[in-house]
């Protein structure tokens, strides 16, 4: 006689760690063997509609039009002005590393000097009362002997003023 009742699973929860590897692309590249080098953060032009873009890009986001090539790349920051923050106490897994991200750990919008252009990265404080849109920042590199040629290579941006 068959039973009626629904078979139990056993369930095994398993990390795969599968490293992978993938061309960053010319601009990209540079843009951050750039950071890895020179500790320099670069922005491009569209000659079209003048719109900037940090990381350089080779085509314009808005008019499709091929942006100034790399020998007129303008370096830009390290300093800026921060528009606005996001302050976050959930933690993650961070895919670079592997480890879970500290809390609360806050995240910046940043006006760099020199363009008008905006790069998103992490910030120094996470205090939500110390933080204010329009309070000036900069960027913290990496001693440039542990730099990678990655984003990660500028650590945060601290409160200047």
């Amino acid at each position: 006689m068959k039973s009626n009742t629904v078979p139990e699973f056993i369930l095994h929860d398993v990390m795969l760690k599968i490293p992978y590897k993938w061309a960053a692309g010319e601009y990209m590249g540079e843009f951050l063997t750039q950071l890895k080098e020179s500790g320099n953060i670069y922005s491009n032009r569209c000659p079209n509609c003048g719109r900037y873009s940090c990381p350089p890009r080779p085509v314009c986001g808005v008019c499709h039009t091929k942006t100034e090539p790399r020998d007129k790349w303008k370096a830009i920051g390290p300093q800026g002005t921060l528009l606005g923050f996001c302050v976050t106490e959930q933690s993650f897994m961070v895919p670079t590393t592997g480890k879970m991200l500290e809390v609360p750990y806050s995240i910046g919008i940043i006006l760099l000097d020199g363009a008008p252009v905006t790069l998103q990265h992490r910030l120094a404080e996470s205090d939500p009362e110390k933080l204010k849109p329009g309070m000036r920042v900069e960027a913290v590199f990496k001693p440039k002997e542990e730099r990678l040629g990655n984003i990660f290579d500028i650590v945060h941006f601290k409160t200047i003023s």
